[in-house]
């Protein structure tokens, strides 16, 4: 399925009103959905009379009435169609969607089937000249970055030159800076996502020198949590998981985490920026001494989808811009021509995804060599399986009659019919909506209390049915058809498990192997097995004498092959160029069916110099990579340093972090902007540089307090006349810092994920990522969704989170070890634990009226000290400030 083709509606939002989610739902996934797979027959073609190309016509319907019904996936005719629930519409007719594309698709029904107004607009043909004007190329953002003179103003650094000149045309004041502790735990929960310890505190508070806050975020900048806590960002944006997306459970990447430990380690080396991305997009053509170092980094691209998603990630997180809008049309607001995108799609389908090996050849290759043995041994106990399956089938097949009557009857006296198979018929044939034209007349016969002769008469008409279908099945045997009861499929279909095709038409042939058939796959769509169908858990019962014995020998030597198979090998996700690297054709209106022009490979032409910049070294790559790394780019420095500063102020200077173009905010303070880019470039692309000088700014070290003047003028504190109060941590910053004050926190770097489930006490971003399905808690507080690349945490605020900290055995559990603790480190009284406590978990000392509820709350006897306790610690561990950073 196509992913992520954002389109020109998205740049609608201010005026549509729309909701931002629910657009680029439709947009990335529903949209591309319908075009791939139902707009050849119903957009101009009108086959059923039914058009999908426009909200006004799916909910017109055809000649079978509305395709959907608003709100209501069951009732819409579309999800029956695609779901294969419908009596006569099964639709596509080729093959069913993937259950994730169904899901996608009753998502957005009931979601209200949000469809932009303008969505009906003709797109300008692809072929047609598209011609940048001065006005477009005048955009800031695609001005040169500019190194502007500080406003002259008696400020700590430059940084606060540029607000209090703002702050000061706009007649507001800052406010205090923010105390101490305060700003220690800002700090450290800013730069590693952890609490500071106590020791941390007393330091700084102790530390009364001018540099003291100076010597704090050195040694936070150099902790090896700091990579930690900023690789997290990072695989927000680059869509990190340990899996690929499938049906039910990610299918397992058990490499990926190595992408995952190297940005981490990028980020505490402090690898510049430049490189950091060049090894992103091009590491296999960099220079081979920095290979070694860079490989890894490629798991942005090969971790996520690709081809259409690469374009679309690539230049939203580099870049800023919404690439991905030009790949139906010309990009309806920013300078981006349809063609630009296939520009760069053509590197990204003149390269293939690769494993690099970390392990000699010889190594590979025994891996390899034993590997092909098992797999061969695998396929020769498959056949032979089914074989067995098959012949069973036709055998239980020839006592069809004699099953259904006891099925009729509930009877398991006849010796010669098996128990389990007869229950299987009872509950088959006890579905009498069940829409099945083989049974019409059993399920007619049923309604009018017939005799046991009339049913042994239709079950006999039955069972003759199904001998004549095995009989046909056996005659195209030799066609690559796999006769009745078995489950291999067409060879040539992409190794779909169909099984029993015969001449007959599709419909019946469906209804008639779910009877008898046993269970096949096509796209992730998995049929029930049949009655007479036995799998290779079930039909060692059937088996014995000679064909035991031979199953049982193939058993074994692929048991003895499997001892000899070595581990598999650690490889990285890396890409090569593909052989033979081309530029493709623009896919008009965004089908691939339908040819425009060629798209020769090269850069965007809003970023180039006079004529555009084509790509002529292999695939492209490596001129891309270094075009978006160019100091000359006036985005790439831009959009970093913006990223830094939102994730340090809760908003960036340019708010709309991902889009740079016209319908992107504004920056807030743009020459601020331009500063920091050119020092971010002049430092040698170095990340920690602009760190250090965001947060020694007194920008950064202002408190939280409001000012009513202020607020009236600046509500949304856009001139930052205050520190954002951030309403809730991460889920990772707010687990990890649980653990830290309980004490059972793993400190451990790198390595392969756990499942957050098994219980581990290990950093958060170390715990196992899905794209099919997240872990619960981590969608209770907002983990993003690992198949688009996001740019911001949502933060929600709701009854299931208190509950959670509640009832989380999680919770519980450090409750209790941090209660251990302050047992051992603090007084006897409740008083001085309680004061221990509050240092522990919120940097500070508990105020009068707190102090004197918690000793209230803990006035138990002695045999309930303990769970009081418990619950207290549990209740802090709940608390707003604890969640927070303020």
């Amino acid at each position: 399925m196509i992913r992520r083709v954002v389109q020109f509606t998205l740049c609608l939002l201010p005026t549509l009103g729309m909701a931002a989610d629910d657009l680029a739902f439709f947009e990335t996934r529903v949209r591309p959905l319908l075009a791939a797979n139902c707009y050849s027959c119903h957009t101009s073609s009108k086959m059923g009379g039914l058009r999908l190309d426009s909200r006004d016509s799916i909910i017109s319907g055809g000649k079978s009435g509305p395709a959907i019904v608003v709100g209501d996936p069951d009732a819409s005719l579309i999800l029956q169609a695609v779901r294969r629930t419908h009596e006569r519409l099964k639709m596509p007719p080729t093959a069913p969607l993937k259950v994730e594309e169904v899901e996608t698709l009753a998502a957005w029904v009931k979601q209200g089937a949000v469809w932009p107004k303008s969505s009906v607009e003709v797109a300008k043909s692809p072929d047609s000249a598209y011609v940048i004007t001065a006005a477009q190329r005048a955009f800031w953002s695609f001005q040169p970055v500019k190194m502007t003179t500080p406003p002259v103003i008696n400020a700590k650094n430059t940084i606060d030159r540029f607000v209090l000149q703002r702050l000061k045309a706009n007649g507001l004041k800052p406010v205090p800076m923010a105390q101490k502790s305060t700003l220690l735990r800002r700090v450290t929960l800013d730069l590693i996502g952890l609490p500071p310890t106590l020791s941390e505190l007393e330091d700084f508070l102790k530390d009364n020198s001018p540099n003291a806050f100076s010597k704090v975020v050195d040694r936070l900048l150099a902790s090896p949590h700091y990579g930690e806590r900023w690789a997290r960002h990072w695989l927000d944006l680059s869509r990190y998981a340990d899996g690929q997306l499938a049906a039910s459970t990610d299918t397992p990447l058990p490499n990926a985490y190595r992408y995952r430990d190297w940005v981490i380690d990028a980020f505490n080396k402090d690898l510049p920026y430049n490189q950091f991305v060049k090894a992103q997009i091009a590491a296999d053509q960099l220079p081979e001494s920095q290979r070694a170092e860079l490989l890894p980094g490629l798991g942005f691209q090969t971790l996520g989808e690709k081809g259409h998603d690469q374009v679309d990630v690539t230049t939203k997180v580099f870049l800023g811009l919404t690439v991905g809008c030009a790949q139906c049309h010309d990009h309806k607001y920013d300078p981006i021509p349809t063609k630009d995108f296939y520009s760069l799609l053509g590197v990204f389908r003149s390269s293939n995804a690769e494993e690099y090996p970390l392990v000699p050849k010889t190594a590979v290759d025994l891996y390899k060599e034993q590997k092909k043995k098992v797999d061969a041994m695998k396929e020769v106990i498959d056949d032979y399986l089914q074989m067995q399956q098959k012949l069973l089938a036709e055998t239980l097949a020839r006592n069809t009659a004699d099953y259904m009557v006891a099925a009729w009857k509930k009877d398991f006296s006849n010796k010669k019919l098996d128990k389990e198979t007869v229950e299987k018929w009872i509950t088959y044939l006890s579905d009498s909506k069940k829409d099945h034209p083989y049974l019409n007349s059993w399920y007619e016969l049923m309604r009018n209390n017939p005799s046991e002769d009339q049913v042994r008469k239709v079950a006999e008409e039955f069972e003759q049915f199904a001998l004549n279908l095995i009989e046909e099945g056996k005659e195209v045997e030799d066609k690559n058809y796999v006769a009745f009861g078995g489950k291999k499929g067409l060879k040539n279909e992409n190794k779909r498990q169909y099984t029993n095709i015969v001449s007959l038409e599709t419909l019946k042939f469906y209804q008639w192997r779910e009877l008898v058939a046993g269970p096949y796959n096509t796209d992730g769509f998995k049929a029930p097995a049949g009655v007479y169908y036995y799998g290779p858990k079930e039909i060692d019962r059937w088996l014995g004498g000679f064909t035991k014995q031979h199953l049982e020998q193939l058993r074994a030597e692929l048991k003895a092959l499997e001892k000899d198979l070595p581990p598999m090998y650690p490889f990285l996700h890396t890409m090569k160029d593909a052989d033979k690297p081309a530029d493709i054709h623009v896919a008009v209106r965004g089908d691939a069916k339908v040819d425009g022009e060629i798209a020769p490979r090269g850069f965007l032409s809003i970023l180039g110099k006079g004529d555009r910049q084509l790509f002529i070294k292999g695939s492209g790559r490596l001129e891309l990579a270094e075009a978006i790394a160019s100091a000359e780019n006036p985005l790439t420095a831009r959009v970093m340093v913006n990223r830094i500063w939102q994730y340090h102020f809760g908003a960036g200077i340019v708010r709309s972090s991902s889009n740079f173009g016209q319908m992107g905010e504004r920056p807030t303070h743009p020459e601020l902007l331009d500063y920091l880019a050119k020092r971010f470039v002049d430092s040698g692309w170095s990340v920690k540089a602009i760190h250090r000088e965001i947060l020694l700014s007194d920008t950064y070290a202002r408190s939280t307090d409001n000012d009513i003047h202020n607020a009236e003028v600046d509500p949304e504190n856009k001139l930052l006349w205050r520190a954002n109060i951030q309403p809730r941590l991460d889920i990772e910053a707010l687990r990890d810092s649980i653990l830290a004050v309980s004490g059972k926190l793993e400190t451990q770097i790198g390595g392969k994920p756990t499942p957050l489930e098994k219980g581990s006490n290990r950093r958060s971003i170390y715990l196992t990522v899905s794209r099919t399905r997240l872990d619960p808690t981590m969608a209770l507080f907002d983990f993003p969704d690992a198949n688009t690349t996001s740019d911001s945490r949502p933060v929600t605020i709701g009854p299931l989170q208190g509950l959670f900290f509640l009832n989380s055995p999680f919770v519980s559990d450090q409750a209790k070890a941090l209660t251990e603790r302050l047992h051992m480190e603090a007084g006897p009284t409740n008083q001085e634990r309680i004061q221990h406590a509050y240092r522990i978990l919120f940097s500070r000392p508990p105020d009068a009226k707190e102090l004197q509820l918690g000793i209230d709350y803990l006035k138990v006897g002695p045999a309930d000290a303990g769970k009081a306790w418990h619950q207290y610690v549990q209740a802090l561990f709940g608390s707003g400030e604890f969640a927070s950073v303020n």
